[in-house]
């Protein structure tokens, strides 16, 4: 395995050069020299009249080989050295970091944007760096952090104003070091950006990432959140809609690559697509085609450096499985290594080249043999035909094991934990990837021409897609389903690693040993199938509608220290009432309750226009666009309030200005009625029989008197506090007045400004309080007679101290 070696002998080199800083020169000059020596020794063979010389029979007897590869390490050393940067350069842009004054960076957008809930991420070619005394040219990479209310595209010329700054790293993790694998040496966070004339991207990549953003707002208006952000993650690499909840349950389930596009991925998935294609073309056409489908998928994602990376591994996989040889797959894979290498020498620090070469490594060298002894093993033990099933198994259980036999090591390394229910959850989802893949993926296709139609294929394709999310939430809720790990050395790493191989490359003596305890090796086989099959049949799935049931729903959603209160009248219809900072949160949140065929809100309530109440809404908005808006406030008071008063306006959506006393009649006996109205909001009153809940959103505590401190209202059964437990929001008399049997809390764990505060909670001795922070969402139910109180977390409310 000549290419293995190589790899092997490069990639080291490329370490030794990083522990020992020697110049790219000296390196390089040593390599040479060992070149040269390798030359020399193939050179003898023609000179055989000097064989009898003592000195020259020495040097017959050395290998030239072995020059040639330390010719390679030193290759690899210098190359590493050759390729670091030079950040002292001024015509560099890290030149500038650090320094204490705002300086304006020129450059293209080499990415599309990165979009988060509360801020976008800007890569940006550099062009010019300006610190007061006008354009200075300069070159590199620089990461930026504006606002996410701005839309930029790839290619487009900006301008950004702030300060540049190296990277940060800690005990933990060095982001320094984790952006520099990228080529980015320097930082501009609160960036102020200005679009610039003129584009100075690739046209074909323009394109590309034009077709991708279509798809993904398309599959947004086809499907609900979480399974829009679901395939959003699996078909375009866009994971950042998934709520951080969801995102810890694919990780503590090991189901995290599903949504991941790195090489376990797609090694997975190409395993899936070649048995599937296989079966209809045959094994060397459907290869191919799999291979079609991957580069398919490839350019479809972007096509950007990780998703090639993890292409190209999947192709390796694939055509190691073809060959049937281990020894050509693993020279192929080395090849690939080694090309990864040669163009960026920092990849392999990286986690994903990692753990795309691993779990490459792992269906190379463990596929085919654990497939075989499944195979015999069935054979065995069922005498009829199990053929379908044994298939079935080795596609979706045995590839699934054979990439974490090598991953899991390295995973548990860097991200200190290891997920022992993976191997019974990666089964239970694997086998419906294609159809989210193939149906989800039709599905977004036909959009772009046919929307009704793509709408139509959704809805055939989201079972499969809800499959996954509730299959993962409901094996994450397993307890003890992961182990956390402290930090650990990288030598018991390289340990389990080599004690892997020892027994990989020594297994025909390890086969000896097994066959001599056969019957208790399948002793220990029928139990394993039997408790899969009992866990099969303890998988609960049940799908419910969200349609109006009799009954009132009001839910405080889990915002932070914000507010959002979705509504459901016992008719079915939906008024949101503001909507907080996280836009993967409300999105999550909506998409869980609203009706399934239903993409739109029936009223939207402004009861406040503070930022941090309304800045998820601008876009959650275009997937649930509202028919009519109630707004109280000032539209200038916030960026937020601005986006949503255009965006009523170019979708020509009524809006209402809400009036003190004002009262909306949203279903039978059901109102909404505005207690007070002013220029920071409105506080309001929902009335359903004799069921009365208060929300003094955007209410003044200066409004408070006119309302007699509450006693003009009378009794109520609920009351969310103001502005998430401030004093002066809540005065004590208000809340005695109000007597509320259940009051609520909408507030984030360890807010930034010491909220609740104590005097508040002081006020609310002997009063049953829920809080988001601590019970997640809260939905209170009631047929107008009786309520009925539900939380994510099902602590019962308990009395505030």
């Amino acid at each position: 395995m000549p290419l293995v070696w190589i790899s092997i002998l490069f990639i080291l080199g490329i370490i030794g050069a990083s522990l020992c800083t020697l110049s790219a020169n000296l390196w390089l000059a040593s390599g040479l020299a060992f070149l040269l020596i390798a030359f020399f020794l193939y050179a003898l063979i023609f000179f055989p009249q000097f064989s009898d010389n003592p000195i020259f029979r020495f040097l017959f007897n050395l290998q030239p080989s072995y020059f040639i590869l330390l010719f390679f390490f030193f290759f690899g050393a210098g190359w590493y050295q050759y390729k670091q940067p030079n950040l002292n350069d001024p015509f560099h842009v890290a030149f500038y970091n650090d320094r204490e004054y705002d300086v304006l960076v020129t450059g293209t957008l080499s990415e599309p944007p990165d979009y988060r809930d509360t801020y976008a991420n800007l890569k940006l070619k550099v062009e010019a760096v300006d610190t007061g005394s006008g354009d200075l040219p300069a070159r590199g990479l620089i990461l930026a952090r504006v606002s996410q209310n701005q839309t930029y595209e790839y290619g487009e010329r900006v301008r950004l104003r702030g300060k540049l700054k190296t990277p940060p790293e800690n005990e933990e993790f060095s982001y320094r070091d984790y952006l520099a694998r990228e080529g980015v040496y320097s930082t501009m966070s609160l960036a102020e950006a200005t679009i610039l004339p003129g584009n100075g991207g690739n046209l074909f990549f323009a394109q590309v990432y034009k077709l991708k953003a279509k798809l993904l707002e398309n599959i947004y208006r086809i499907y609900n959140d979480p399974e829009a952000s679901l395939l959003a993650g699996i078909l375009l690499g866009v994971d950042t809609g998934l709520t951080p909840e969801l995102q810890t349950a694919f990780k503590n389930t090991g189901t995290a690559h599903i949504i991941a596009i790195s090489g376990f991925n797609i090694a997975i998935i190409a395993g899936i697509f070649f048995s599937m294609f296989k079966g209809i073309f045959g094994e060397k056409l459907g290869a191919f085609l799999a291979i079609l489908a991957i580069a398919f998928y490839t350019i479809l994602v972007g096509a950007d450096a990780a998703v090639m990376r993890a292409a190209f591994m999947g192709s390796i996989s694939l055509f190691a499985r073809q060959l049937g040889r281990r020894n050509a797959g693993m020279n192929a894979l080395a090849a690939v290594a080694f090309l990864m290498a040669l163009i960026n020498p920092f990849v392999i620090w990286d986690v994903g080249f990692q753990l795309s070469f691993l779990a490459t490594l792992g269906l190379i060298l463990y596929a085919e043999p654990f497939s075989n002894f499944i195979s015999n093993l069935f054979a065995k033990l069922i005498k009829h035909d199990v053929s379908s099933f044994t298939r079935f198994v080795n596609d979706n259980v045995v590839l699934t094991f054979a990439a974490q036999v090598t991953t899991i090591p390295i995973m548990a390394y860097h991200f200190k934990r290891i997920s022992l229910i993976s191997f019974v959850a990666n089964p239970f989802i694997l086998f419906v990837q294609p159809a989210v893949m193939v149906l989800g993926g039709l599905a977004a296709l036909v959009s772009l021409f046919i929307l009704p139609l793509g709408q139509l294929l959704a809805w055939i394709a989201w079972p499969f897609s809800a499959y996954t999310i509730r299959v993962v939430e409901l094996f994450d809720r397993i307890p003890n389903g992961v182990v956390i790990l402290k930090d650990s050395s990288i030598w018991y790493v390289l340990a389990t690693y080599a004690a892997l191989f020892a027994v990989t490359f020594n297994w025909a003596a390890i086969t000896e040993w097994i066959r001599a305890r056969g019957a208790s090796l399948r002793a220990a086989a029928v139990a394993l199938i039997f408790a899969v099959l009992f866990i099969c049949t303890m998988t609960l799935w049940r799908a419910t509608s969200s349609e109006g049931d009799g009954q009132l729903h009001v839910t405080f959603l889990d915002v932070g220290s914000a507010n959002a209160v979705l509504i459901q009248t016992p008719e079915g219809r939906n008024i949101l009432i503001n909507g907080g900072a996280s836009v993967s949160q409300l999105s999550d949140e909506l998409g869980r309750r609203l009706p399934f065929f239903t993409k739109k809100l029936d009223w939207l309530v402004v009861a406040s226009t503070n930022e941090n109440d309304l800045a998820a809404l601008p876009r959650v908005l275009e997937r649930y666009p509202p028919d009519n808006v109630l707004w109280s406030g000032n539209f200038q008071a916030s960026y937020s309030a601005q986006t949503l008063d255009k965006f009523f306006a170019g979708k020509n959506i009524p809006v209402m200005r809400a009036e003190t006393g004002q009262k909306l009649a949203v279903g039978t006996d059901l109102f909404i009625q505005v207690i007070s109205a002013g220029g920071r909001g409105s506080a309001l009153l929902v009335e359903y029989k004799n069921f009365r809940a208060f929300l003094p959103i955007g209410l003044n505590a200066e409004s408070y008197p006119s309302l007699e401190n509450g006693k003009a209202l009378g009794k109520v059964d609920v009351l969310l506090l103001a502005d998430s437990g401030y004093a002066p929001s809540n005065p004590p008399e208000v809340i005695m007045n109000l007597n509320p049997k259940l009051v609520v809390l909408s507030v984030s764990a360890g807010d930034k400004d010491g909220l609740p505060s104590q005097e508040v909670l002081n006020s609310l001795e002997g009063y049953s309080l829920l809080r988001t922070d601590r019970s997640g969402w809260i939905t209170v139910s009631s047929d107008g007679i009786e309520m009925r109180v539900e939380a994510e977390r099902r602590d019962a409310p308990t009395p505030a101290p």
